[in-house]
């Protein structure tokens, strides 16, 4: 009987069906795990604007300062998110609302602040430095 010896150099060669198979598995996982929910969205113009007034209307446009604790303020006066559109429809009904971001405001701050103007029927937002 002979016996041959192996190739010491040589690497041993790895299969790829238990590769694929892991891939597949893995990718149904990632299938059944994810959601497919439709997520909510709201239609909204934005204008970048530098603080100067882009409309030659005679309705002046609010501004409302968010800050990074997500304080608000309407005009320089203090108001809560849930008093933000009773105070801008019974003092300001009409009027263009400006959002400012001061003291490095967070942007879920702001969003909080078009989500509840957007519920509250308010439509004319735009944005300032």
């Amino acid at each position: 009987m002979q016996l041959r010896e192996r190739n010491r150099g040589s690497s041993p060669m790895i299969g790829l069906t238990p590769l694929i198979d892991v891939v597949f598995i893995l990718l149904i996982f990632f299938m059944l795990a994810s959601s497919f929910l439709d997520w909510k969205g709201f239609e909204m113009s934005v204008s970048i604007t530098d603080g100067k007034a882009t409309s030659q209307s005679d309705v002046r446009p609010v501004t409302v300062n968010v800050d990074a604790n997500g304080g608000l303020s309407i005009n320089g006066e203090a108001v809560s998110l849930s008093g933000l559109v009773p105070a801008l429809q019974s003092d300001y009904g009409g009027s263009p609302v400006r959002l400012r971001p001061v003291n490095g405001a967070s942007l879920q701050h702001l969003v909080d602040v078009m989500d509840a103007l957007g519920q509250g029927g308010v439509t004319d937002v735009e944005f300032i430095e």
